[in-house]
């Protein structure tokens, strides 16, 4: 796939609702020149990524503060802080130990809204308050500043930050499609019930991510569509994404999130989308986003190569006949092979949002809440699939009670196993490689990199268990490497998609060894060693 798909710049937010997307405020006191570079608005979806100033490159910020010291001597101490009524209290962004005569310092503020704000289901105007003090200023010289901004509802999307006027290009249009990777929410209790459902009563427990097989993605892929097909899910129309850059009524969207879409039974084509890459990311598989003029459609990347379905062939709204599986995935790998010609021409109106390698810069989804109603709703849409049959209740997934797992040993039940405790919104997959009966169960984090791997190996002491693990790896072209001391287990595993670094702990079971293990690749491994060691230290 040519590189330029990958969506590598997002350009700075500006007004679409405002008539204009910056505007710079002028204040002056005696000693300090201050000007305000404001965005106009903020989506809740994406809060994470405005109060990352890592995330994006960092381009999506509430406001930028440039301050210029006219005096004549050096001020001290000069401190920013800010709050946005009933949404931030007064934040302290900087306090700048000493400002030279005629220096500029430029105080960029990544704000950090309160959880609630993903509950939103109103847009509105709010104000940010600025307030810049020194050392020794008085009353009457203390900064005060203040804007306005629009605070959408958390379904709003917004397709671009760009002036209406200024558009004059396909990316123009398309300037803030990394975000639509906020409204893809795998860690949603309910998406990861129907996600648990799905791979149960459709895929019969089969996990593509783990076999890194492409025909067992595409197996996956045809599954969701069917979960939809046979839940009767319309497609509502074709309304939303744009169609070119004049269409600006549909700059700015409605999107329905996942749960939504799963327990409304219909959606949009970018919210079909969504609903798929999230369904996709649950199960561990690597999901993108195709984006063409007025259209949307899922697809994942494994081992290099791009898959595409045309989720939009379940009909709806005079569409005809509902497509099978098959012929969907027929139609949107036929899409596909437009979308890399057209592409590797150069063409801007098609571009692909990798979801998983955004969420590695920063966007990132929303937190949302379990809800009773919609995992009801989700019982009855699984009854749908086997022609109306009650679920039975037993054989449900189940919520688990806390956040540890204890992964019984299916041969014999054993009064001392390794456990560990789980961190919050991590996905677990009991028996995921059909064709490696030892790996018990993975444990996956939201980044889909950090995971936890528990083996449950019929032999009498630790060498003879990672060498029976390591005779299994090398079935999938994998080696591992590792020291031992102790029970305690350091080590890298070495496959084509390179190195993944581990740390473990064995124990003796009445019937064999047990081996928990938790990584990340080597390039991420010290970004993430705060929760590796976490989740190896409660290894007990």
């Amino acid at each position: 796939m040519n590189s330029k798909l990958i969506p590598l710049a997002i350009t700075l937010i500006g007004a679409l609702c405002f008539g204009g997307s910056f505007f710079m405020s002028n204040s002056t006191s005696g000693d300090l020149d201050v000007s305000i570079d404001k965005t106009a608005f903020i989506m809740p979806a994406a809060h994470r990524v405005y109060a990352n100033p890592d995330a994006l490159n960092g381009k999506y910020y509430l406001f930028k503060a440039k301050i210029t010291n006219n005096s004549n001597t050096t001020l001290e101490d000069v401190t920013v802080k800010y709050r946005v009524p009933d949404y931030i209290d007064w934040t302290e962004l900087t306090v700048s130990g000493e400002m030279f005569p005629g220096q500029t310092i430029v105080i960029p503020c990544y704000p950090k809204f309160k959880d609630n704000i993903t509950e939103k289901t109103t847009e509105s105007v709010e104000k940010a308050e600025i307030e810049i003090t020194w050392d020794g200023a008085e009353e009457d010289d203390i900064i005060e500043e203040e804007f306005t901004f629009k605070l959408t509802n958390r379904n709003e999307y917004v397709y671009t930050g760009i002036k209406k006027e200024e558009i004059s290009t396909w990316s123009d249009v398309y300037d803030n499609d990394a975000l639509i990777a906020c409204f893809v929410t795998p860690n949603d209790p309910v998406v990861k019930y129907y996600t648990q459902n799905l791979q149960e009563k459709l895929m019969k427990g089969e996990a593509a991510s783990v076999t890194k097989k492409p025909e067992d993605g595409v197996k996956f892929l045809a599954g969701i569509y069917e979960a939809t097909r046979k839940s009767h899910m319309v497609y509502s129309g074709t309304k939303g994404i744009p169609q070119s850059t004049d269409d600006v009524a549909s700059m700015i969207q409605q999107v329905r999130l996942p749960r939504e879409v799963i327990t409304g039974n219909t959606g949009l084509c970018i919210e079909l989308s969504c609903l798929y890459a999230s369904v996709l990311s649950a199960a561990g598989i690597d999901p993108v986003i195709y984006m063409v003029p007025g259209h949307a459609y899922p697809g994942f990347r494994m081992n290099g190569q791009y898959y595409a379905i045309e989720a939009t062939g379940i009909g709806g709204e005079g569409l005809g006949n509902i497509m099978s599986a098959e012929d969907a995935f027929k139609q949107g790998q036929k899409q596909l092979q437009e979308f890399i010609q057209r592409s590797q021409s150069g063409d801007p109106r098609y571009t692909i949002v990798d979801i998983h390698a955004v969420n590695q810069q920063g966007a990132t989804a929303m937190d949302l809440k379990d809800n009773d109603f919609m995992r009801n709703k989700v019982d009855d849409i699984v009854a749908s699939w086997s022609n109306g049959q009650p679920v039975n209740q037993t054989n449900n997934p189940k919520r688990p009670s806390n956040n540890t797992i204890n992964v019984p040993d299916n041969r014999v039940r054993t009064t001392s196993a390794l456990s560990f405790s789980i961190p919050n919104g991590w996905q677990t997959m009991m028996r995921p490689v059909q064709d490696m009966p030892i790996l018990t169960a993975q444990v996956v984090a939201p980044d889909q990199m950090t995971t936890v791997s528990i083996f449950d190996i019929p032999v009498s002491n630790t060498q003879q268990a990672l060498a029976t693990i390591n005779q299994y790896f090398y079935n999938y072209g994998m080696e591992m490497q590792y020291q031992s001391n102790g029970n305690s287990i350091t080590g890298q595993t070495y496959s084509q998609n390179g190195t993944f670094n581990w740390v473990g702990k064995t124990l003796r079971t009445s019937n064999g060894i047990r081996f928990v293990a938790v990584g990340a690749p080597d390039y991420l491994y010290n970004q993430n060693s705060g929760i590796i060691n976490q989740v190896y230290n409660s290894i007990r």
